[in-house]
C-alpha cells in the first residue's frame, strides 16, 4: 500500500486524479481531522491493490523491490524542467511559505536526508541556494533569500503567490525604512546618514569620470557602494565577494575617490565633491 499526507484538498484531489489519469490506478481519499497539537485537517490519499505497481511506476522501488531514499535517479538526473517538477511536487505536498520579513524562508519537509539533499542539488540547477538541515527530528530544507524564494515560486508556477509574497516584502520594507527615518533622533545616526549619501554621490561621480579605466576591485567597492547608499561600511563589507572588514571596503572607496579627483585634476573638469551641497560638503 502506498499512503500520502498532504495539507491541502485541493492538492490531494489533483494526486488522486493523476493517480488515475497517468498510471491507471484507483485510490482512497481519507480526511483526518485536527485534533491536538495537530493544526487543521490532514487529507491522504492511499492506493491499496495496486501499490506495488505505482512504486515501480514512480520510482519509489528499484527493479529488486528495495526502496529509494531520496528522489529517484531518472528524476535526479534529468533535465532543469523535471527539476522544477520535483521542487513543485514538494512543495505542494510539504511545503511552507512564512511571511517576509528577518526570518522569511520558504522550508520543504522532508521524509529523510536524501530526500532533503536530493531538493537542494536541484535547487542547485535552477541556480538557487538552498541548505538542508534537521529541526527537532525533521530534515527540512530551506530557502531564506528573499529574491531566491521570488525566483523559485516564479519557477514552479506560483504566480498569484509571488505577486502576493513581493507585496509584502516590499509594504515591510518600506514600513521598515520609515521607521528608521523616524527614529533619526540621535545626532551620530543622522550624520552618518548624510556621509554614506555624500560617499555614494562622490563615487557616482567617480565611476563618470574614471569610466571603464577603474580597477576591478575600486570598481566592486564603488557599485556596492552606490547600491547600498545608507549602509554603513561594516555592511557594505559583508556584502563583497568574499566579504572584507569595513578599513577594507574603506580604502578602497577612498583609493577611488583619489584617483577620480587625480583624473578630474589632469582634465580640468568638476572633481568629485563638485556635485554635493553645502551641507553634505559639511560632513
Amino acid at each position: 500500500m502506498i499512503e500520502v499526507e498532504l495539507d491541502t484538498s485541493q492538492s490531494a484531489r489533483r494526486l488522486k486524479k493523476d493517480i488515475a489519469d497517468i498510471y491507471g490506478h484507483d485510490s482512497d481519499l481519507a480526511v483526518l481531522s485536527s485534533s491536538g497539537l495537530r493544526k487543521g485537517s490532514r487529507y491522504v490519499v492511499r492506493v491499496i491493490e495496486a501499490g506495488d505497481a505505482l512504486a515501480r511506476q514512480t520510482g519509489l522501488i528499484d527493479a529488486n523491490g528495495r526502496p529509494v531514499r531520496g528522489l529517484p535517479p531518472q528524476v535526479v538526473a534529468a533535465n532543469v524542467c523535471d527539476a522544477e517538477a520535483a521542487w513543485r511536487g514538494a512543495f505542494i505536498a510539504h511545503g511552507s511559505l512564512t511571511e517576509p520579513g528577518r526570518s522569511s524562508s520558504l522550508e520543504i519537509t522532508c521524509p529523510g536526508p536524501e530526500a532533503a539533499l536530493a531538493l537542494v542539488g536541484a535547487a542547485r540547477r535552477l541556480n538557487i541556494v538552498a541548505k538542508a538541515r534537521e529541526v527537532r527530528g525533521v530534515d527540512r530544507v530551506v530557502i531564506r533569500d528573499g529574491d531566491a524564494i521570488g525566483v523559485l515560486l516564479t519557477r514552479l508556477g506560483a504566480h498569484e503567490s509571488v505577486l502576493a509574497w513581493e507585496e509584502r516584502r516590499m509594504r515591510r520594507e518600506v514600513r521598515a525604512t520609515a521607521n528608521r527615518l523616524a527614529n533619526f533622533d540621535d545626532a551620530n545616526l543622522r550624520r552618518s546618514a548624510r556621509a554614506a549619501v555624500a560617499a555614494a554621490a562622490r563615487v557616482q561621480r567617480a565611476m563618470e569620470i574614471l569610466g571603464p579605466e577603474i580597477p576591478d576591485h575600486l570598481k566592486e567597492a564603488g557599485e556596492l557602494r552606490i547600491s547600498h547608499g545608507q549602509a554603513s561600511l561594516e555592511e557594505l563589507g559583508s556584502l563583497a565577494t568574499p566579504p572584507m572588514t569595513k578599513d577594507a571596503i574603506a580604502g578602497r572607496i577612498r583609493r577611488l575617490l583619489a584617483m577620480a579627483d587625480k583624473r578630474a585634476s589632469e582634465l580640468g573638469i568638476p572633481d568629485t565633491e563638485a556635485g554635493l551641497s553645502p551641507d553634505l560638503l559639511g560632513e
